[in-house]
């Protein structure tokens, strides 16, 4: 059944909201069944993360939850809301290769800036008044780092890929496919500016990950990837970077392990590091600029835009 809600923007929200809640509901049932039946967890008593097998077992609830949050609710509302869902999605342009070489060296040279802007945010003080939720809001930090790290070990080759997969393919499909091939058209099409969807996703993109002291670096990426989605209307592209932003991440851990323990920025913290980060945010821009100028000329219906 398809539903004729095409110029229906709040109409829009409510669906992908209300997908977005069974569908994460479901899914997070089937995960932890699974787990406590392969690995025999209790999911009421998830506190020793030094137990290799209770670590399996929320991997796998936390696979399902992002499947059932991420992947399938897009899908279903582009089932439902068009007859070429695929195609409304973003899912089947496919821009000029040197699209793909550009978004690696993005991802590449983005990083000494972003790494910066992590360290800006972690910095973050909030007034006296508001120390309750600025202890709140590190203790919070300080559980997700640490599980962070518990599902950053690794079994040999085969537990690297199936991390690889948790941690980098199905948020970089997934997160992709809700807050840009969905979230970002539906706030373009209700605003009908789009600065403003762009800016709205992307906030609420790093405000859904509940880390906020990573909030900036994330809304940075979700910035990023909102306009090159916007001009190549190719969510391939936005997909390929933040698949390379998580993989990384992955990649890094498993190879020296050393570094989940590290704080302080691999770029230093002395004067050369400015000019280090300097020169990032100078050739990023390029990189970006380029990625624009290349895909500016796409003068496709923003029809295909829309929900």
């Amino acid at each position: 059944m398809l539903l004729e809600i095409e110029n229906k923007p709040f109409t829009q929200f409510i669906l992908i909201l209300s997908l977005c809640l069974v569908s994460t509901i479901v899914f997070s049932l089937i995960g932890t069944l699974l787990a406590v039946v392969i690995y025999g967890i209790n999911p009421l008593e998830i506190n020793n993360l030094a137990d290799p097998t209770l670590i399996e077992g929320m991997k796998m609830m936390q696979l399902f939850s992002a499947l059932g949050l991420f992947v399938a609710p897009p899908l279903v509302y582009g089932l439902f809301t068009s007859k070429k869902p695929l195609k409304s999605l973003g899912l089947t342009s496919f821009p000029k290769s040197i699209n793909y070489i550009l978004i690696l060296v993005f991802m590449v040279v983005l990083t000494p800036f972003l790494s910066w802007i992590i360290e800006l945010n972690a910095a973050m003080v909030l007034p006296d008044f508001m120390s309750g939720i600025e202890q709140w809001m590190r203790d919070s930090e300080q559980n997700a780092e640490q599980m962070t790290k518990a599902f950053l070990t690794f079994n040999g080759i085969g537990s690297l890929l199936y991390v690889l997969i948790i941690v980098a393919v199905v948020p970089a499909i997934g997160e992709e496919l809700l807050f840009r091939g969905v979230l970002q058209k539906v706030f373009i099409n209700w605003t009908k500016n789009a600065h403003i969807g762009i800016w709205i996703s992307a906030i609420l993109f790093s405000a859904l990950h509940m880390q906020f002291f990573g909030f900036f670096p994330r809304l940075l990426l979700g910035l990023l990837f909102g306009y090159i989605f916007y001009w190549s209307k190719s969510l391939w592209l936005p997909i390929l970077g933040h698949f390379i932003n998580n993989g990384t991440v992955v990649i890094v851990s498993y190879l020296y392990p050393e570094t989940l323990n590290e704080t302080s920025s691999p770029f230093g913290e002395d004067a050369m590091s400015i000019v280090v980060y300097a020169v990032s945010f100078v050739v990023t821009s390029i990189v970006f600029y380029s990625i624009w100028q290349l895909n500016k000329k796409n003068k496709k219906d923003e029809a295909s835009f829309r929900a």
